[in-house]
């Protein structure tokens, strides 16, 4: 069966810690090199978008980029006998000609991790090196694109995060393919049966041993020993990559008024999930 499975997220919502926990559960529960992550960002890949497109997308705009983009993902399938995992923090959209960016006919589901938007402001802020202040108003921010300069477009193709709440809404809503939520929060308090949950959303057996065995590999203290050790390529120079995985970390962190100015942007979509008096 060809096609694609998505681990799709917000950023700094806990994509990478549940690839590496995939990553670890499916060679067995072994331990994890967190520069080595199986679920790979290829629909990102400039190298390989002009390999498949037989252009230089350097010399396009992002709009002209986003345009080709299920072109490219059905070259992702077609090079691939089996499924494959692919990550992502773009929002579910239509093109203007109607496309889908992640197309109904080359996915095969997906799960959509997400995390109260009042840490992920904080993580966000850290990540970006700006303030929060400053991550507030960018996961406001309606149609948020990222990686649009001509030097990230060197090795990195555009991305379209939208704000939180469009990105969350557009992964809740039926179209164009069936998507499992999980929420962040749940998979800290509850790894195990939660991680049931997303191995039936990939079409996995599901094994509680090795999930044991991975949730006990991918511990925090454990990539945080790795970073330092080895680093982290895809945050190379950049500082720090893994936090501390807080859960309602805000609180102690962000005044009121910043809580206030998140949940007035966001607060429909923050009830719908739960967040709303967390």
């Amino acid at each position: 069966m060809q096609g694609l499975y998505w681990i799709a997220s917000y950023p700094r919502s806990g994509n990478t810690w549940l690839r590496l926990l995939l990553d670890s559960y499916l060679h067995g529960g072994a331990a994890v090199d967190i520069n080595r992550i199986s679920p790979s960002g290829l629909m990102y890949s400039r190298a390989f978008a002009d390999d498949v497109l037989g252009i230089d997308t350097a010399d396009l705009l992002p709009a002209e980029i986003l345009a080709l983009r299920p072109q490219v993902m059905r070259a992702i399938r077609d090079r691939h006998a089996d499924p494959v995992m692919l990550k992502t923090h773009d929002m579910r959209h239509r093109l203007p000609d109607g496309q889908w960016t992640l197309p109904a006919d080359v996915s095969l589901g997906g799960v959509y991790l997400v995390r109260d938007p009042r840490d992920v402001v904080l993580s966000l802020a850290r990540f970006l090196s700006c303030s929060p202040d400053q991550a507030i108003t960018i996961m406001a921010t309606a149609g948020q694109q990222r990686a649009t300069s001509h030097d990230q477009q060197a090795t990195h193709l555009v991305n379209v995060w939208g704000s939180w709440s469009e990105n969350v809404r557009s992964w809740m809503a039926a179209d164009p393919f069936p998507v499992h939520l999980v929420r962040y929060e749940d998979l800290r308090a509850r790894p195990r049966q939660v991680m049931a949950g997303i191995l039936r959303a990939f079409d996995l057996p599901v094994d509680l041993d090795r999930i044991a065995a991975a949730v006990a590999a991918t511990s925090l203290e454990t990539l945080h020993q790795q970073e330092r050790q080895r680093g982290f390529i895809e945050y190379a120079g950049r500082g720090r990559f893994f936090g501390s995985g807080a859960v309602a970390g805000w609180r102690h962190r962000l005044t009121p008024a910043q809580a206030g100015r998140i949940r007035d942007q966001h607060g429909e979509v923050m009830a719908r999930l739960d967040y709303e008096d967390w």
